[in-house]
Formats: structure tokens, C-alpha cells, sequence
């Protein structure tokens, strides 16, 4: 538990002494039934008196005041708060903003505090609970008898449940709850006094260790705080590890610092290590390992973490929770990964001290295609995902060891990440993301490095190989976790989001820090763009930066990073310059279609539709971001050119009647065959940002709509619910009566996942 004495805290108690208001001077408690944990809440600074030298214990409490006690009581960071109804000058705001941070308050729907209404025990009781899980492992649960427990509402009652269990809160004593009643100070003490205790009782802060030195040449330890290390050995004898250097690269909410070390002797090494800790402003860290082994052999080493002050540990593994299923795509082939291991919780007693995310080991050959312009298309060839581990346990440590194979001529990469607070809030919603993980693990990043994430290529890729694996920009842009931790507020999203920023960063070479927000190219060569257009790596691909670009903007926006939230208009304006730039498809003198893919000096490619509307509906973002009417006139002239080659869009050809064609050549022909969901969605997501911008529906578009949506019915093909609901609300039901949404194995897995790329790219 974090103990009082942070700066915040300082300033409270220099106020009070200024004041000359203490516990012992109050005028009003010495008879009251809360006066002792009144008296420690205000020596700890937790709590306030007023002026006039009274506590007012009878007194109501605000949603603000109770979330600021919390955010004392625990010494919480510093956070930045989203909520729109405290702007950054109000008094609880420091308080406010790192009680958000911390998932202890959540808001209204429409992103709300209302700190000025009063705090009711239902309230209370939920803030407390998450107070706690933040804290640790606390999730047994009591029966509920009060006679008006019908009464405590859903969000609250398994709350309520976990605090009465706990001894935090209790009842009247006509066994009564009374959720709806405003919580007053004296009581508000009460709670958070129980609170600490049974932190306190649990184990409280971690003391600081003795670092050890290594046992020999052929390890190396590396300190991740004062009470965590990682150890790195090389089992295989007469491999030394010698010292080489250390760099340090600053990204936003996170800082990575990287060790390397020769492997073998310095004089003539077999390769490298390199260890990373990716340190997040929350205090948790990611450790990424990875050996370049350049010599025949194959040895294997052991990745450590140990944590002390436990004497128990739970095991929560994503084997537990199902098996992937493995299916051959057309395009994709077969992905060979899977997921993490799972989470390991070194406990004292019931309390959690510590825990560790446990990924797997991955080895690959890295591969590359010069070209003769000097450019080059990178990626690695997977050889083998390994997931071997154990873990020991002594009288006062537990300690996760995760194995490595070293082969030769190849690189061997594993990761984890370490926290002192529970990773999930709740056993269900970590059991929830792990079947997701198994479902959608083409989807979920698995395969973590401090470069960034690798995940599956297309089999049309150069150099040419099936178990290809490249940074794909759209799976390091981590949209899909900053959605779920939207709806979850788990600190495992919350960390894959900010290590998703500093991935693209890595691939920018610093540039998300710097606030230059670059444009995105994709490092590896599609043989399929190439043959049709001559375009190799790299290159930018407008879909793919749509994407980046407005994950970087939401972050900044749900988390609060003030130097994010604009990073989506340099991309913006790169749109606005397409035109000056050539790369366009006139249309009329007065429309056009922006190519999918650029780079400079190569031929012109085509424009898909998915492609062009997601463009389009880009710049409306831009424009109500900012309200420059810059953002206006190129959107209007994209639009134009989609419903000027209207209907020639639409496909007359048997088997495909009413369907649309893919895409339109720079000589105004058409080819391909379109998604079948993805391109119906980016209609209805443009209908919807039309309307938001005051502007009316497109005709063309409607009539699009209903082309597709008459085409899927008549073919019997499936549909997902978020597009069943916006036909529905835009007017199309008429089209759809009767037809069920789809479950997702019924869905191709390469376009759910681009569905759901769009769907999390849309700001909240």
C-alpha cells in the first residue's frame, strides 16, 4: 500500500498547521462516535478541519470531496483527469485526476464527475471497492441480509458484497444499508480509516532488498526498483555475458532503458543481449530480452523474476481458459502464435505484492530485400514459439523463471511485465480477456519486443517466405486495448495501450515524443502492390496511418496526454496535400480519389473505396477538432469523386449483382472484390460524421448502402451486430428484418479485425 507522504500530502499538512486547525483543537468531535479515526485521517492528511476550528463531522461529502480522501489516503500518482466538468484549475483537481488515472473513479457515460453532488454509500461503496482491488487481490464476497438490499443498485452491489465481507462498511443497526443516503465526513473517516487498516493488515508497502551481485560471469542482474530485479543467465556453461553500454530513450508515459552485453567473450562475442525495462509512469514495467546469437550452436538461458516479501502465489494461465484453433487463411496462412503464459501473483497471505504478465519466447531469422534506389524491406522468418517455465518458491520469495532457446543465426526475443498492483480488477474480467485472446489471437498482440510488435504477414510479401512476421503498423497501434480498457479499466490494457505509443515511437525513431508526428511507412514489401504498381517498401499506406494516427489522438484524449491529442492532424495534412502532390485520380475537374499507398518517385496506385471513405471521414474529424474549413474542401472534393463514379461502383456481373468493385485504376477502371462488411461500415461511419458536421446524408451513399446491404441478404452473408445497429438506426431496417448478427468465426478473421481497427479508431 502506498503510504502518506507524498508532496500533495506535505502541502495538506503545511495548510493545517497554517490554520492552526489540528485534531486535538476541533470544537465539535470530542463527543463524536468517529473521533478517533477522525483524528488519524487528519495526522495522516487525509482529511481536513475548517478555519473556525470545526471538523463539521455531520456534514455531507461530494463525489469530489470522497474520490480527493481516497486519492490522499492511498497516495496515488499523478494523474491527468478526463472529466469535463473538472477543468484543470479546480481545487480537487490533482486529486481528481490520479484517482482517475488509477481507475478508483469512472464517471458518467457522457464523461462526468458531477463532483459538486453528494457522495451517496452506494457510492462509497464502489469507490472503495475499486480503491481496494487496486491495492490487491480483494474479491471474496458476503451474502447480503440487509432488509433493503434490493435497493443497492448493479453497480454497486457486488461492491457492497466485497466491503461488507471485508469489514469496510456496515450496516444500521435495524440491519438496514441505507444505499441512497449521503455519506457524511464522519462516517466518510470511518470508511477509509477500515480501509488502511486492512491494507495494513494484509502487509502493507514492499520493503526495499539488497540487490545481489551475480553469481558469476555467465549472468547478469539488472534492478527494476527498489524491491524487483531481473536476472538473466546463460545456462549453457562457457558463454560469459561481458558488459557492453547503456542507452536511454524517452517516449510519452514511458521511459525505456536498455543494457547490453556482449555474449561470449568481448574480444570475438557469439552475439548480443540486450535487456530493456520499458519503465510506465504508473511504476509498472515491461522487460524485454532479446539474444542475436550469430555463431551454429544453440544454447538456452533463463529469463528471472523474483519477488520477495511473498510466501504464497496463484498461477492464472490463458491454457485454463481454451485452446486456440488454428484455421488456414487464403491470405495469411496459418499464424504459429498464440499468447502470454499468464499471470503469476506473488502474495503475502491473501494479499497480492506483486505480479508478473509472462510472455512466451520467440525465435526467427530476421530477412531483408535490398532494392537498388538503396531502400530495403525488412521482416523475420519465425522459427518457433516456446513457452517453457517454472516457478520456485522459498520462505520469502517467489520467483517466475521463464526459459529461453538461443539458437544460432537467429534472434530469441521473450518479455514480461511487472507490477506491484493486480494487473485485472476482477479474476472475471482477466478470464475474460483471456478467452478473447485465444479467440481473436490473430487480432491481440502476442509476439512483444522493444522494437515493437511482431506479428503475422500475407504470404504476398518480399524477401518470400509463409512464416513471415513484420511490425505491422496497424498491430502496434493498440486501438483494440484502449477500447477494452474504456470498458474495463484494467491496468494490463492500461499498460499496452502507453506501450503501443512508445512502439510507435520506436518505429518513428522518436518522432511521437518529439511532437513532429511523422507519417507512418510500412517496412515490408507487398510482392501483390509491387507486380501492379512497382511500389516496394517503404512506403505509406493512407489506411493504416488513418488508423495510427487516431489511436495516438484517442490516447491523448481518454488518458489525458495533452501532447497526443492533436497528433492526428499532421496526417490530416498530408491528405490536404495529396492533390499538390500528383497523387490523386481525377474524377471531374473538381473531385478526386486519393491513391491508397505513396511513395515518392513510384507509379500511381489505385483508390479502394474502404480506403477513400476513411480518408474522407479523417478530415471530417480534423475539421471538428480544429474548425479550419482547410479540412473541409479537400473532404468535400473526396466525396464528390466516390459519387461521381457512381453507379459504375456497383457490380452488374452475375454471382456479384449489387455488390461493389474494390477499387478504381488510375485510368477509371474498376477491379477487385470489396470486403464484405468493412466498406458498408465506412458508409454509415461517413453518413453519421455528415450529419454530426451539420452537412446532409449523401443520396449516393444511401443508395450504396442499400445496394450492399440487398446484396448481402440475397447471398445469405453474414453481418456483425455494430452494423445491424446503425442500419437500423439510419433507417435500413427495412432491409435487414429478420436477419441475426453473425458469430464471429463466421466473419473472415483478417476483416474482423479491420472492422474492429475502424471501430476503435472512432473517437469516443
Amino acid at each position: 500500500m502506498r503510504k502518506i507522504g507524498g508532496s500533495l500530502t506535505a502541502l495538506l499538512l503545511i495548510l493545517a498547521f497554517a490554520l492552526n486547525v489540528s485534531a486535538q483543537s476541533f470544537n465539535d468531535i470530542s463527543s463524536h462516535w468517529a473521533k478517533p479515526q477522525i483524528e488519524e485521517l487528519v495526522e495522516k492528511g487525509v482529511i481536513q478541519g475548517y478555519p473556525d476550528g470545526s471538523f463539521r463531522p455531520n456534514a455531507s461529502v461530494t463525489r469530489g470531496q470522497f474520490v480527493a480522501y481516497l486519492a490522499r489516503a492511498l497516495d496515488l500518482p499523478a494523474g491527468d483527469s478526463v472529466f469535463t466538468d473538472v477543468p484543470s484549475g479546480s481545487t480537487l483537481y490533482p486529486e481528481i485526476a490520479a484517482a482517475k488515472k488509477a481507475g478508483i473513479v469512472l464517471g458518467t457515460t457522457d464523461g462526468k464527475l458531477l463532483p459538486n453532488q453528494s457522495v451517496t454509500r452506494a457510492d462509497v461503496a464502489a469507490m472503495l471497492d475499486r480503491a481496494m482491488q487496486y491495492e490487491g487481490d480483494y474479491m471474496d464476497r458476503s451474502p447480503l441480509t440487509f432488509k433493503d438490499a434490493k435497493d443497492i443498485g448493479s453497480y454497486a452491489y457486488a461492491a457492497v458484497e466485497r466491503m461488507t465481507y471485508y469489514g469496510v462498511i456496515q450496516g444500521t443497526k435495524d440491519n438496514l444499508f441505507l444505499p441512497k443516503k449521503t455519506a457524511t465526513r464522519g462516517e466518510s473517516a470511518v470508511f477509509i480509516s477500515r480501509m488502511l487498516a486492512k491494507l495494513d493488515d494484509a502487509g502493507g508497502d514492499k520493503e526495499p532488498i539488497d540487490i545481489p551481485e551475480p553469481a558469476d560471469n555467465q549472468e547478469v542482474i539488472i534492478p527494476v526498483n527498489d524491491s524487483q530485479y531481473v536476472k538473466v543467465r546463460m545456462n549453457s556453461r562457457g558463454v560469459p555475458l561481458e558488459y557492453d553500454r547503456q542507452e536511454t530513450d524517452k517516449h510519452i508515459e514511458s521511459t525505456d532503458y536498455h543494457y547490453y552485453y556482449h555474449m561470449g567473450n568481448a574480444n570475438k562475442p557469439l552475439g548480443s543481449l540486450r535487456v530493456t525495462l520499458r519503465k510506465l509512469t504508473n511504476g509498472d514495467t515491461f522487460v524485454f530480452t532479446k539474444f542475436t546469437h550469430n555463431a551454429d550452436n544453440t544454447y538456452s538461458a533463463t529469463v528471472s523474476l523474483p519477488f520477495s516479501q511473498a510466501d504464497n502465489y496463484s498461477l492464472a494461465k490463458y491454457s485454463d481458459q481454451g485452446t486456440v484453433v488454428r484455421e488456414h487463411h487464403d491470405v495469411f496462412g496459418i499464424d504459429e502464435t498464440s499468447h502470454p503464459i499468464g499471470v503469476l501473483s506473488a502474495k503475502k497471505g491473501s494479499a497480492v505484492t506483486g505480479e508478473v504478465m509472462m510472455g512466451k519466447n520467440y525465435v526467427a531469422v530476421s530477412k531483408q530485400q535490398n532494392y537498388s534506389d538503396g531502400t530495403v524491406s525488412r521482416l523475420r522468418v519465425l522459427d518457433k514459439e516456446y513457452g517453457d517455465y517454472d516457478i520456485q518458491q522459498s520462505e520469502n520469495t517467489v520467483t517466475a523463471n521463464m526459459n529461453m532457446t538461443v539458437k544460432g543465426n537467429a534472434i530469441s526475443d521473450s518479455w514480461a511485465l511487472v507490477s506491484d498492483k493486480p494487473l485485472f480488477q476482477s479474476s472475471s474480467t482477466r478470464d475474460e480477456w483471456f478467452k478473447r485472446t485465444i479467440t481473436d489471437y490473430i487480432s491481440i498482440n502476442n509476439w512483444l519486443t522493444a522494437d515493437g510488435a511482431y506479428t503475422k504477414l500475407p504470404w504476398s510479401i518480399e524477401p518470400g517466405y509463409q512464416m513471415g512476421y513484420g511490425r505491422s503498423i496497424n498491430r502496434m497501434q493498440a486501438g483494440i486495448y484502449l477500447t477494452a480498457y474504456q470498458e474495463h479499466s484494467d491496468r494490463y490494457l492500461y499498460d499496452l495501450v502507453l506501450n503501443g505509443v512508445a512502439d510507435l515511437d520506436v518505429f518513428t525513431g522518436g518522432e511521437v515524443t518529439k511532437g513532429t508526428q511523422p507519417l507512418f511507412y510500412t517496412e515490408y514489401t507487398s510482392t501483390w502492390l509491387k507486380n501492379a504498381w512497382g511500389t516496394t517498401a517503404p512506403y505509406v499506406d493512407t489506411r493504416l496511418n488513418e488508423n495510427a494516427a487516431m489511436f495516438l489522438k484517442n490516447t491523448g484524449e481518454a488518458l489525458g496526454i495533452e501532447s497526443l491529442k492533436d497528433d492526428n492532424l499532421t496526417y490530416a495534412n498530408f491528405l490536404v496535400n495529396q492533390k499538390s502532390l500528383g497523387n490523386i485520380i481525377p474524377i471531374t475537374s473538381s473531385s478526386y480519389m486519393i491513391s491508397d499507398y505513396y511513395k515518392s518517385g513510384s507509379r500511381q496506385t489505385h483508390s479502394s473505396l474502404n480506403h477513400a471513405l476513411g480518408g474522407m471521414r479523417f478530415l471530417i474529424v480534423a475539421y471538428e477538432q480544429t474548425g479550419d474549413e482547410k479540412y473541409l474542401k479537400p473532404m468535400r472534393e473526396f466525396k464528390a469523386g466516390i459519387e461521381n463514379l457512381y453507379p459504375k461502383w456497383i457490380r452488374t456481373d452475375s454471382g456479384r449483382k449489387g455488390d461493389f468493385w474494390y477499387q478504381v485504376n488510375p485510368d477509371l477502371t474498376f477491379a477487385g472484390n470489396d470486403y464484405e462488411l468493412l466498406t458498408l461500415l465506412d458508409l454509415l461511419l461517413n453518413q453519421e460524421a455528415l450529419e454530426r458536421i451539420g452537412m446532409q446524408r449523401s443520396s449516393v451513399f444511401d443508395q450504396m448502402i442499400r445496394s450492399k446491404t440487398t446484396y448481402l441478404v440475397e447471398n445469405n452473408r453474414p453481418f456483425n451486430n455494430e452494423i445491424l445497429k446503425k442500419l437500423n438506426e439510419q433507417g435500413f431496417g427495412n432491409l435487414i428484418s429478420g436477419t441475426k448478427a453473425a458469430s464471429t468465426d463466421q466473419i473472415d478473421p483478417v476483416e474482423l479485425q479491420m472492422i474492429n481497427d475502424v471501430l476503435n479508431s472512432v473517437p469516443k
